[in-house]
């Protein structure tokens, strides 16, 4: 009795001294690095490849504008590559419906240039061409496709306001097979919609509720047409999906992997970034994707 006694107390003391909100990896040397959160090692760009190549589907986090992190995932692509695989790359700049753009610059029809001029990308994006394009040509070099994935604005704005008289039976449909409910993603997402608070109210609704409710969608989105691609494209062992969005999308698996793996058992991995920061000691979650490449800015 004496001895269960004890044990029970032994494991009341020791559950209670775990953190289990605090299991990050530290003790880092502030410098550019890859991490692998499955193997809890830095590792090196040939293992990166390595350790991804047996999945048919990867999601790769997007630092927007970051001119390191796209060199850094075009050296991804550019290892997948010389071992002879076939990058499909799907990306937020595009939606479906410029598919057959995107299908002729990769066909050779025109450079990329006029894609830019065709995407009229300065209207679009503030961000740098240069950086997507860089991407882009690597892929249509080696052969490889490109598709868009994105939902277009006047459809989110559509889901943001409620238009339900604005929506198609298909539109509403989707609508209603929105989960607002993954309390994760809620904790994740929402804390950094409050600034809309600060914004010209457009709803009576509560903005935060309303936004989030339009990045589930936009997740949702994303996800399903990821699925329909897998379905298409993935043919044979040397073909790759690869899906390039916003970190937030991807990170945690709350995203977009969260809603695919709904639709599909396609087993998948992910990368991600980690800038790191003069002030504070690098911690990465050890949950916030498969790899994590950590860079200054």
């Amino acid at each position: 009795m004496k001895k269960h006694i004890s044990f029970i107390f032994i494991l009341v003391l020791f559950t209670g001294c775990v953190n289990k909100h605090n299991l990050d990896f530290d003790g880092f040397e502030k410098k550019e690095q890859i991490f692998s959160n499955k193997k809890a090692q830095v590792i090196n760009l040939k293992q990166v490849s390595e350790q991804i190549e047996n999945y048919d589907v990867i999601f790769v986090g997007d630092h927007h504008n970051t001119k390191k992190t796209h060199e850094f995932f075009n050296k991804v692509l550019k290892e997948l590559i010389s071992k002879g695989y076939k990058i499909h790359l799907a990306n937020e700049w595009f939606s479906p419906s410029e598919n057959k753009m995107l299908e002729a610059y990769t066909s050779n029809k025109f450079h990329s240039d006029e894609l830019k001029k065709r995407k009229n990308w300065e209207k679009f994006s503030r961000y740098d061409w240069k950086l997507s394009k860089m991407l882009y040509e690597t892929v249509k070099n080696a052969n490889g496709k490109l598709y868009g994935i994105n939902i277009l604005k006047k459809d989110r704005k559509k889901i943001s306001l409620k238009q339900f008289d604005k929506m198609s039976k298909i539109e509403k449909e989707f609508y209603d097979s929105l989960d607002l409910n993954v309390s994760a993603h809620g904790k994740l997402v929402k804390p950094y919609l409050e600034h809309c608070n600060k914004m010209p109210s457009k709803s009576d609704e509560n903005c935060v509720d309303r936004m989030y409710r339009v990045q589930v969608a936009w997740d949702t989105y994303m996800a399903n047409e990821i699925y329909e691609l897998s379905t298409k494209v993935l043919k044979t062992p040397k073909d790759k999906l690869i899906v390039f969005v916003g970190a937030f999308h991807i990170e945690y698996n709350l995203g977009i992997p969260l809603r695919f793996s709904r639709l599909s058992n396609i087993p998948f991995t992910s990368i991600s970034n980690y800038q790191i920061q003069k002030e504070e000691e690098i911690s990465i979650p050890n949950n916030l994707s498969d790899i994590v490449y950590i860079y200054e800015k």
